[in-house]
């Protein structure tokens, strides 16, 4: 949807992009808003709410080159409408798992003290999981999620393989991309990981203890 809003701005000629790091921020929202209400671009500015921004002037004048056509501002105006019906209710239902793990404000503080982790990924950790103190000890809970490595016997040898990929496929998701981002800035800061090979099973044994 933002994708056709940059479209139908570009279509006119105007690369509010290439000034703005957020066109869909509160600046940008008060220059398309300026836009599709056919104002001056002098006005647009002078009542843009970010100094830094506002600063900005004579970019945004040459990002914006022309106005917009009519056919433009019924098109831009429909998908920003949409855009804001889809952001009142993705907070609603922000505000609906804040109140429902209210209760469980001290898993949330300990899964959010692990790197790599915050209110989102742990939020969807404990609504996949449960209540983890049911898992004996971190293998078994990593076993669940699917994230240790499948096992298989030749001979008198045991052979490892790729992880086994039981159990929800969110909660490997949501560890995956923790843990990849936990190893990279550990790796950025130190030189190396204290998560080891597989950060996704380390960050099960950082939790638990």
């Amino acid at each position: 949807m933002k994708n056709q809003v940059h479209q139908g701005l570009e279509s006119c000629n105007i690369k509010l992009s290439s000034v703005l790091s957020d066109s869909f921020g509160k600046s940008g929202r008060h220059i398309l808003d300026g836009l599709i209400n056919g104002k001056s671009i002098d006005e647009i500015i002078d009542g843009i709410p970010a100094k830094r921004v506002r600063k900005n002037g004579d970019q945004i004048r040459t990002a914006i080159k022309t106005g917009i056509d009519q056919t433009q501002v019924f098109l831009i105006e429909s998908h920003l409408d949409t855009i804001d019906g889809l952001t009142q209710k993705l907070d609603k239902i922000d505000l609906e798992i804040k109140q429902r793990i209210s209760g469980r404000k001290d898993d949330l503080k300990i899964a959010m003290s692990v790197p790599g982790i915050g209110f989102t990924a742990a939020t969807t950790i404990l609504a996949e999981i449960g209540n983890f103190k049911d898992f004996s000890t971190p293998d078994r809970l990593a076993a669940w999620c699917g994230l240790v490595p499948s096992v298989y016997q030749s001979a008198d040898k045991l052979l490892t393989g790729s992880i086994t990929k039981q159990g929800s496929k969110h909660i490997r998701w949501i560890m995956v991309q923790v843990a990849q981002a936990a190893a990279k800035r550990e790796d950025q800061s130190s030189g190396n990981s204290s998560l080891g090979s597989k950060p996704e099973k380390g960050i099960m044994w950082q939790w638990w203890h």
